[in-house]
């Protein structure tokens, strides 16, 4: 379906150069851009978008407490860094 809209200058150039940089059509952007806002709103994913919202990975607890314990360590050294 085609539609016109209305957006203040500063946003339509604004969304020009962004999709120009991201090497896609401003319509395209246009529309994911719409769809993402709704997604956020209803908390549903995009039309059409199969892969949102990503289901949490399968890990297992201990591969968890691990991980934790490494960005601790990390944390730990980062402030006695700043010291």
């Amino acid at each position: 379906m085609k539609t016109t809209i209305e957006l203040p200058d500063d946003l339509f150039r604004e969304a020009k150069a962004t999709a120009a940089r991201r090497g896609a059509h401003l319509k395209d952007f246009m529309r994911d851009a719409v769809a993402e806002k709704l997604a956020r709103e209803t908390s549903s994913p995009p039309a059409g978008d199969k892969r949102w919202p990503v289901p949490p990975p399968d890990v297992p607890l201990e591969e968890l407490q691990r991980i934790h314990a490494l960005v601790e360590e990390d944390s730990e050294r980062i402030d006695d860094e700043e010291l």
